[in-house]
């Protein structure tokens, strides 16, 4: 899964210049979960956005940690260990919800 893990330089992109507001954000998210449900309109495909998004942050966090204990900054690579687990318990929990009769991700179905 680390392998996978955006690196920090790969956050950045050529618009580190440009600032973006809260409602910049919220737009761009808006429109891929409208993109999302306007291809697939059913729950599932939500549910399987908010399971890759946990995911991607997982692998994210648990990369973090893993350059700061290169660093030896043990205390700071706790705590992004400590909120790796939140996402994958956010994980966890998605999967015991059932979204409808074409969730198959649910552990219960």
């Amino acid at each position: 899964m680390l392998e996978t893990a955006p690196q920090e330089h790969e956050l950045h992109t050529s618009n580190d210049d440009k600032e973006f507001s809260a409602e910049d954000f919220i737009r761009v998210a808006e429109e891929a979960i409208d993109y999302a449900s306007k291809r697939i309109p059913s729950p599932t495909v939500h549910k399987l956005m908010m399971l890759a998004i946990a995911n991607k942050m997982l692998c994210w966090h648990n990369n973090m940690a893993e350059m700061q204990l290169e660093e030896g900054n043990t205390e700071s690579a706790a705590a992004w260990y400590r909120d790796a687990g939140k996402f994958q318990s956010l994980a966890n929990i998605l999967t015991n919800i059932s979204v409808g009769p074409d969730d198959w991700t649910c552990v219960e179905n």
